[in-house]
């Protein structure tokens, strides 16, 4: 097994539609390959516990979560993973989540000018057009991924 750390979380909301990923600010995490030859790998996330509300009803259910994580540098692509909650832990200050899940690769054929044109074509400008676009082009280039 291989253990990196992890920089960088984010979920997909499959019912938001403005906000399809939702970024969590991560305390500490580590993120391990488990080198199963199966693409298999642990990560751990150390969150404030506020937002341990957001991740029990996917532990309750046992429903699989779409995680976009960044490894070891947060200039790193985030690669994509589908995964369940393993276990949940509440700490004084923290909630510690496990999950488990299975790394989905492929190659990326997103082309930034086409999705930088389709934003400006929209109206977006600034600011908002360049979080949309980063926020759009990573999901894109991981989504295509899968």
């Amino acid at each position: 097994m291989k253990t990196f750390k992890l920089v960088g979380l984010k979920v997909e909301q499959s019912e938001q539609q403005d906000k399809p990923l939702k970024e969590y600010p991560l305390s500490d995490g580590l993120i391990i390959n488990r080198e199963d030859g199966e693409n298999r790998w642990m990560i751990e996330a150390l969150l404030d516990k506020t937002y341990e509300s957001d991740f029990a009803p996917y532990h309750a259910k046992n429903k699989d979560l779409c995680l976009y994580v960044t490894i070891s540098k947060k200039g790193n692509n985030p690669a994509k993973l589908q995964a369940t909650i393993s276990s949940m832990m509440t700490l004084d200050n923290h909630v510690s989540i496990l999950f488990e899940g299975k790394m989905l690769t492929s190659r990326s054929n997103v082309d930034p000018e086409e999705l930088l044109k389709s934003l400006v074509d929209d109206g977006l400008s600034g600011d908002a057009l360049l979080e949309t676009f980063n926020e759009l082009y990573y999901e894109k280039r991981v989504m295509s991924k899968s």
